[in-house]
């Protein structure tokens, strides 16, 4: 039987107020919820029963037949142009969905072997390429310590590619804590430096290693000390990687260093 469809006919309707307000993080940390745009975001919330409500612009009803819809996920068809107004893009694809964000279970970390740790990374599309890359190449959690860009960012999300859905993030408050009870599970921390004197190339990496990387111009903010460092050679006279692109090379190179 097919889902019978509500509509929205006014842009005073909840659920246009709420994608409104959840642009702005003090709501998304109020809700737990988050705006995602577009089909591919709506199909990934959809399969991980992520997805509160769908909205979908009265022109694009065809989109319904891309959809896996739950019985217990509302669906809305919304009048053409009001849900422009209040999505964040240039170019909306005419659906949204307001999401749950993701609930991890952090004593799951314990038994991991490959995690990241983000210490201030302020950009929205390197912390998006990050969590894209860390997803793609193993890591099996990251973790983000307070300074870093929200990850519910709405360019974080575009960057991410629907990583968000699939990989436990984890957002820290206390990064002593942290680390703490990081070195209580048997992680090594190996801090990205371009002052360290070991080359990835060069190094064993430990059987549980929890790799921090920050901010390329000021480094480390909160953990300002690792157990072991490391860098990636340059062969010319940059300063440095962008964040983003040192991340990737080196969970790469932790993950293809393990025998499994």
């Amino acid at each position: 039987m097919q889902k019978q469809l509500e509509w929205i006919q006014s842009e005073q309707n909840q659920w246009l107020k709420r994608c409104k307000a959840l642009q702005q993080k003090k709501y998304r940390q109020q809700y737990q919820q988050f705006v995602a745009e577009g089909l591919r975001f709506a199909q990934e919330a959809l399969a991980c029963s992520n997805a509160e409500v769908v909205l979908i612009d009265e022109q694009q009803q065809d989109l319904l037949a891309q959809l896996a819809i739950t019985a217990d996920t509302a669906v809305y068809m919304v009048k053409s142009g009001l849900l422009d107004k209040v999505l964040c893009t240039m170019h909306p694809q005419g659906i949204a969905v307001i999401a749950r964000q993701p609930q991890w279970d952090w004593q799951a970390v314990g038994h991991m072997q490959q995690i990241a740790i983000i210490d201030g990374v302020q950009d929205p599309g390197n912390l998006g390429t990050i969590l894209r890359t860390a997803w793609a190449s193993g890591t099996q959690a990251v973790l983000c310590l307070k300074g870093t860009v929200d990850l519910y960012n709405d360019k974080v999300l575009r960057s991410t590619m629907g990583a968000v859905f699939q990989l436990p993030v984890y957002q820290i408050a206390d990064a002593a804590e942290m680390e703490e009870q990081l070195h209580q599970w048997g992680f090594t921390l190996l801090v990205s430096d371009i002052r360290a004197e070991q080359y990835y190339h060069q190094m064993q990496f430990p059987e549980k290693t929890a790799l921090v990387v920050s901010n390329e111009a000021n480094g480390p903010q909160l953990l300002t000390k690792g157990d072991r460092y490391v860098k990636i050679p340059l062969y010319q006279q940059a300063e440095s990687l962008n964040v983003a692109v040192a991340a990737g090379i080196l969970l790469y190179a932790i993950r293809t260093s393990r025998k499994e």
